[in-house]
């Protein structure tokens, strides 16, 4: 209860600094696979625990099923209602109703069997798993019936882009491409640095481009869908592995995992040849897996229960600069005003509770999310980039569970 309770400080502390926020997901098992279909709607999944969010993740439900004590590895969302989940000793779940009900299409002795740590369903019929014992398993049928295909080393991630084409990675640099459904499986053109790299996920975008990590930090990248690769950068602040990357478009990117005792957030802005630490603090534990709906709205689960969350892609421009409770709600007029592309917003917060700071254009459509997310008593600094919006007169808005305040700012360029 201690180690919970420092791991829960360290990361209050962390998202004075850093628009993560750390969500309660009610437990401290640790999170392997977080998935969404839309900007609400979402599931992780992590040792003996499955738990849905249908609010972006304010709550996590935890859902029944009948692996409650085993390690669950890896999610694959076909839609709303299908979803696959493998884990450790043989074990394959899936729902047709969005987790309201899991059966077991495989459910192995603890200790025993092959353990699946890879799944994907490019639909509800036809997907492949796969993890140890040195074999892929594919079904047409929604895992009726499993087809056992084989291919060396273990395997820790696998994506498919149609019913022919996927690549897959796995232990000791293992990276294999099939062009045939999973029968045949080839060896792509990669130049390894070191062949003990440990690959663990790797991120798509358009079923064209590919981005790998290494465990020690090498980044690949392939523009052909996995036929050549790459090496274009290096993940700073060298630590033992890196489990989870996640792509949102070719130049924007996240990657996190852990070390001894330890954990750390990466992004990257120019399609991963730099990467720039997200998080200022030690994250306790690991970053397991990452999923971002957007550029902007994105989750990063691990262990100790952790599920942080973002809508503003991780920047670091909101500060608390005062920690003295305010007598009031207040939202304080930018500075510089008018302004050229950065400006200075303050705002006063008088209880803790749940806000909103947005942006609207004249005709009333929101065109930004500054802040969203509990925040506690205290006075803030959020330095805003507008230099993506258009010149122009634009509203501001602070939106708290009692009040809203509105006030108006000018962009010229």
């Amino acid at each position: 209860m201690k180690k919970l309770f420092t791991i829960l400080v360290m990361l209050v502390a962390m998202n004075v600094n850093a628009q993560w926020v750390l969500q309660n997901t009610g437990s401290n098992t640790d999170f392997h696979s977080v998935k969404f279909i839309n900007k609400n709607t979402g599931w992780i999944c992590g040792t003996g625990v499955i738990a849905k969010t249908t609010n972006a993740g304010v709550n996590w439900v935890q859902q029944t099923h009948p692996a409650t004590n085993k390690r669950l590895d890896c999610l694959s969302v076909v839609d709303s209602n299908t979803v696959y989940c493998v884990g450790m000793f043989k074990t394959i779940l899936k729902t047709t109703n969005g987790g309201t009900n899991w059966i077991a299409i495989q459910n192995g002795p603890y200790g025993t069997g092959d353990s699946y740590k890879a799944v994907f369903f490019i639909n509800s019929n036809t997907g492949w798993i796969s993890g140890s014992g040195q074999k892929i398993w594919k079904t047409t049928n929604g895992g009726d019936s499993l087809i056992q295909l084989y291919i060396a080393d273990w395997v820790n991630y696998i994506y498919f882009k149609d019913a022919m084409t996927g690549v897959l990675c796995g232990d000791g640099g293992f990276l294999q491409r099939t062009t045939n459904g999973g029968y045949n499986w080839n060896t792509p053109n990669i130049n390894l640095n070191f062949v003990g790299y440990t690959f663990y996920k790797f991120s798509t975008i358009n079923n064209q481009y590919c981005w790998l990590v290494g465990s020690s930090g090498p980044v690949y990248r392939s523009t052909d869908f996995g036929i050549n690769w790459d090496s274009i950068g290096f993940i700073p602040e060298h630590y033992d592995a890196v489990y989870s990357i996640k792509f949102s478009n070719y130049n924007t990117g996240w990657c996190g995992g852990g070390g001894v005792g330890q954990g750390r957030l990466f992004k990257t802005t120019n399609s991963g040849y730099t990467w720039v630490r997200q998080l200022n603090l030690t994250i306790p534990g690991y970053i397991g897996d990452i999923y971002f709906h957007n550029d902007s709205i994105g989750w990063a689960a691990g262990s100790n229960g952790m599920v942080l969350y973002t809508t503003n892609g991780g920047l670091s421009y909101v500060n608390q600069i005062s920690t003295v409770t305010p007598e009031s709600f207040v939202l304080h007029q930018n500075y510089p005003n008018p302004f050229n592309n950065s400006t200075n917003i303050i705002i006063e917060i008088k209880e803790k509770d749940f806000y909103k700071l947005e942006i609207y254009d004249v005709s009333g459509k929101k065109v930004d999310i500054l802040l969203e997310g509990i925040k506690t008593p205290g006075t803030y600094k959020v330095n805003y980039d507008a230099s993506k919006l258009s010149s122009g007169i634009y509203f501001y808005k602070l939106i708290g569970p009692n009040n809203v305040q509105t006030k108006k700012l000018s962009l010229i360029k």
